[in-house]
């Protein structure tokens, strides 16, 4: 037996028996559906684990008392939209109850008064919410995306003590048919894995309905945390709305193999063929942004008919080590030095060099969540690997043979990447199109204004060529 300090979920489904005897087939078909769709990849994403499910319900352990809100309001959000259009006496509803506090771990199960709590609470909550101690509330309150009302002090069964009780309301109406599209596709992602030419392992996904669109990896890329960042989530929610989006984690990074035989520029290019094989994609647009462009602009010239248009962002044909800055070794040298140094260190200063280049007219939220990716998705070797190999790219030789409709996007006054180098590829790809960005970042962010201009641009220039 050991002792924990854990976030504890004890979630049922509302009125159950009844359910099954009215519509047995329909109701366990479609428990069984929402655990292995929607219930199990959502605390599984949160690091959580369940502990135990039972015919009704489930029990669940979470680190982070963040992390279990996170998880379980994604659950009845869509659950609760799924079944928007059964009828009452057919509807399946769960509740659920969250605590948090020391539990007794013996032979996989969880005992303890904070579990009691939990199940507890679940029993006094509406159907569709969530209820809450004042413990997870005080973890949890700085943030304003939950609907959090007071319910007071309440007296449990079989609890002496009042507990006192705070209610995440889910159970409305309010959320339109763009949320529930958003909150499906969120579930819908699925990562997989193919193997390289040299035999690396390759994480990929795949999201959304309709004709392909394949987004080449940028410098550091986790497809799991990537999904939900304020840094990149708007994008990838755009792009898959009509579409059917394929990303992958470069080699070194996020789902992908941590510790390839060789990171290379040409490993790079390999890697996307092997996920367009393995996807077997055909016909399809390229989204490169920053280093992403020159594999992309490198795939495309090496499979001329897989590609049928591109849009890059932020890009470059030459890295900073190719564009004859004689300051260039020393800038490297710091760069490599600061990378080794801190890139793994908890205080995220060392990160924050390279977060502020990339954003620099981010949020708090935004920088936080940069730096945390950077320090998930790879290791300090890796990164300073990946940052040599991207300083070396070359592919200035090769855009004069591009024959493919180009839309080229770049921020005015990029931090990381110059305008310039926007402008040079642009002058150098036929049948190429370039649109400035008014913006400091690399990174273009949702809440700026040349977010809309893109999603305009975009919208045209594949709705042209489709």
């Amino acid at each position: 037996m050991e002792r924990k300090l854990l976030a504890v979920v004890a979630a049922d489904m509302v009125g159950f028996s009844r359910l099954v005897e009215n519509d047995e087939t329909s109701i366990l078909n479609r428990q069984k559906e929402y655990f292995k769709e929607i219930i199990k990849p959502q605390i599984e994403k949160f690091h959580g684990k369940i502990i135990k499910t039972t015919g009704d319900g489930f029990l669940a352990t979470f680190v982070s008392s963040l992390d279990a809100v996170e998880s379980t309001t994604n659950i009845q959000k869509t659950i609760n939209l799924r079944e928007k259009g059964q009828s009452n006496d057919k509807r399946i509803w769960f509740r659920i109850g969250i605590n948090v506090g020391d539990v007794v771990l013996d032979d996989g199960d969880i005992f303890g008064s904070s579990v009691n709590i939990a199940s507890r609470l679940e029993s006094i909550t509406d159907a569709g919410d969530i209820c809450i101690t004042s413990d997870i509330f005080q973890n949890i309150k700085s943030l304003k995306s939950f609907d959090i009302r007071h319910l007071g002090e309440q007296q449990l069964k079989n609890i002496s003590q009042k507990v006192d009780v705070y209610k995440i309301k889910i159970n409305n109406e309010e959320y339109n048919q763009s949320k529930e599209n958003e909150l499906l596709t969120e579930v819908n992602q699925e990562i997989r894995y193919c193997s390289s030419k040299d035999n690396t392992i390759i994480g990929y996904a795949k999201v959304g309905n309709g004709p392909p669109l394949l987004k080449a990896p940028n410098f550091m890329s986790s497809l799991e945390h990537d999904w939900r960042s304020p840094i990149w989530m708007h994008l990838y929610r755009f792009l898959a709305k009509d579409r059917t989006l394929v990303r992958f984690d470069q080699r070194g990074n996020g789902s992908s193999d941590l510790d390839p035989l060789e990171i290379t520029f040409n490993s790079f290019v390999e890697d996307m063929e092997a996920v367009v094989n393995e996807t077997k994609i055909d016909k399809f647009p390229i989204l490169g942004v920053s280093q992403g462009c020159a594999v992309s602009i490198a795939y495309a010239i090496r499979n001329p008919n897989k590609v049928s248009h591109l849009i890059l962002i932020g890009g470059f044909a030459r890295g900073k080590g190719q564009r004859g800055d004689p300051s260039y070794e020393e800038k490297s040298k710091m760069e490599q030095t600061m990378i080794l140094s801190g890139w793994e260190d908890e205080n995220p200063a060392f990160r924050q060099f390279f977060s502020t280049s990339m954003i620099p007219e981010g949020s708090k939220e935004q920088m936080d969540s940069f730096n945390n990716i950077m320090k998930i998705a790879t290791s300090a070797e890796n990164a300073a690997k990946i940052s040599r190999v991207n300083d070396q790219i070359n592919v200035s030789d090769i855009l004069s043979k591009l024959d493919i409709p180009t839309i080229i996007f770049h921020c005015t006054d990029d931090a990381r990447v110059p305008i310039s180098e926007g402008k040079f590829m642009a002058a150098n790809i036929k049948n190429s199109k370039f649109i400035p960005i008014n913006s400091k970042n690399h990174v273009l962010l949702e809440t700026e204004h040349g977010w809309n201009l893109f999603k305009e641009e975009v919208t045209k220039f594949l709705d042209e060529y489709t």
